[in-house]
């Protein structure tokens, strides 16, 4: 099993900072989100962690979740916000009762917009392409 973690920072407009998880947090890798998390912590900005490329967060990627919003509260810090949770995730948060804890937010969009030298002119009326908002889909699918 690949148990390869990244974890990437960044600061966006509004002032916060997201750590952003891509894999999978597990036994093997969590003390390394662990140090990540707590670290953000003692830092100035509102934490925002963006579980969007996670594909894994198992029993101890929960205890890590878990400890760094307990962190959070002992500080006086605004709860940590969890961005772009999946549906197994959201259900194993409502499971363990963590669903409460841990406000969330819908991950940025990552639809790519073509430009209209890009839209194809439609064959005929059955696959003519959607222009309502600017993506182009196919309207038979």
């Amino acid at each position: 099993m690949d148990t390869t973690l990244q974890i990437t920072r960044h600061h966006e407009a509004d002032g916060r900072t997201v750590v952003a998880l891509r894999g999978e947090v597990d036994t093997t890798t969590a003390p390394r989100l662990r140090s990540a998390v707590m670290a953000e912590l003692h830092r100035p900005h509102d934490l925002v962690l963006d579980v969007t490329g996670a594909v894994l967060i198992d029993s101890a990627g929960l205890r890590v979740l878990t400890a760094a919003q307990s962190e959070a509260a002992t500080l006086g810090r605004p709860p940590i916000v969890l961005r772009g949770v999946r549906p197994l995730l959201a259900k194993t948060l409502q499971a363990t009762g963590l669903a409460e804890a841990f406000p969330r937010e819908p991950a940025p969009a990552l639809t790519r917009r073509l430009p209209h030298h890009h839209a194809r002119r439609p064959r005929d009326r059955e696959t003519a392409p959607t222009r309502a908002t600017g993506l182009v889909t196919d309207s038979a699918a």
